[in-house]
């Protein structure tokens, strides 16, 4: 496109697309738009300010993370669409390479195992924010230490406050739920991870916003 080739030259020069007689280039261009001036989904959006936004992505990290097998589903905000350049694209990006870092970093830090149980089938593990994503400023949500390695039924628990923790790292248990009734076990203790400690200053915040000061 830069050197003024046809959407059929170029489609011919790219074996996967040879056949598309132009339609698939053509239909690039119609999206995004060649320049302020063309017909496209996003006008403010141009290929120009597209491979600008490329650039700044790190690919080795994105291909990382495309190619785990981790079966990791966390949270990972939705990509929306809005005309502001293409920022919700880039943005969700590069939050789940962020994500995907932290998880590698909390399997780690904690052995590849639950810290309030036994479980240590990656599947089965989340990254468990202390502070919640959507309260958390940027570096929050990348931070070690508003996070903590749990699986699925521990990371439930203390996402809804049912369960907590001391600054010591001793768990505290909601008198509102009822953990013998539904066959889940008290007598657990926390693993302190061997790098990236969770912070007081998020503990504290999780115990009150959950009545336990």
């Amino acid at each position: 496109m830069k050197e003024g080739f046809s959407t059929r030259k170029i489609e011919q020069l790219i074996d996967t697309l040879n056949e598309e007689d132009g339609w698939q280039a053509w239909s690039v261009i119609h999206f995004y738009g060649f320049d302020g001036s063309s017909k496209a989904k996003y006008p403010m959006l141009t290929l120009k300010k597209l491979k600008d936004s490329i650039s700044s992505v790190n690919v080795e990290e994105l291909e990382e993370l495309h190619l785990s097998d981790s079966g990791d589903n966390e949270i990972s905000p939705k990509v929306v669409f809005t005309e502001n350049d293409g920022k919700d694209i880039f943005y969700t990006i590069k939050a789940r390479q962020g994500q995907h870092k932290l998880r590698k970093v909390l399997l780690q830090n904690y052995n590849s195992t639950c810290a309030m149980c036994n479980i240590n089938t990656p599947k089965l593990l989340v990254t468990s924010h202390i502070k919640p994503w959507s309260e958390s400023s940027v570096d929050e949500r990348i931070n070690p230490s508003n996070s903590i390695l749990l699986c699925k039924l521990h990371d439930s628990l203390f996402e809804y406050g049912f369960i907590s923790l001391t600054d010591e790292y001793h768990i505290l248990y909601s008198p509102s739920f009822d953990f013998e009734g539904q066959g889940i076990s008290k007598n657990i203790t926390f693993k302190a991870p061997e790098k990236g400690c969770p912070s007081s200053v998020f503990l504290r915040e999780h115990r009150r916003k959950h009545g336990y000061e």
